[in-house]
């Protein structure tokens, strides 16, 4: 699966998403995740950090943090992700958003049976298994409340 390119118009408006928005995406996730049995929270830094951090608590269950960019430029942390104790089916990968499912990819290059929760989803062509809002063919620019505005 190859992923899509999105595009983003400088002028049109950012859609500015609230704490209080991103909260409600974040329980409800909780809420779909909460009767499978994983054993740890995996944050997919920079986006993934605050709701993996979220979820980890609200679920009660170890979080870590992997470096893996793709937008700001090519940091991925392979040894980190290869050296997780559990199995891909013990772990929930989480970003704050798909859209343009490389990270997705690469990341399931290694573990392909890994399985993810997205705040967002953008695109739609991507097998994940937990999204909270989609947002198909939406070019707005998504600001989360923990980034500058």
């Amino acid at each position: 699966m190859t992923p899509r390119t999105t595009l983003y118009s400088a002028t049109e408006p950012k859609l500015y998403i609230t704490w209080k928005r991103m909260e409600k995406i974040v329980q409800l996730l909780a809420l779909r995740i909460v009767d499978r049995e994983y054993k740890r929270v995996i944050g997919i830094s920079r986006g993934g950090l605050i709701p993996g951090v979220m979820l980890s608590q609200m679920l009660d269950i170890p979080f870590t943090a992997l470096q893996w960019q793709t937008r700001d430029g090519s940091d991925k942390d392979v040894p980190a992700l290869l050296n997780l104790e559990e199995n891909a089916d013990e772990l929930i990968f989480v970003d704050d958003i798909c859209d343009s499912g490389l990270t997705i990819q690469q990341i399931k290059e290694y573990m392909p049976d890994s399985q993810w929760a997205v705040l967002y989803d953008k695109i739609g062509t991507m097998e994940l298994d937990f999204v909270g809002e989609t947002l198909y063919n939406n070019t707005q620019w998504l600001v989360f409340p923990w980034e500058k505005k």
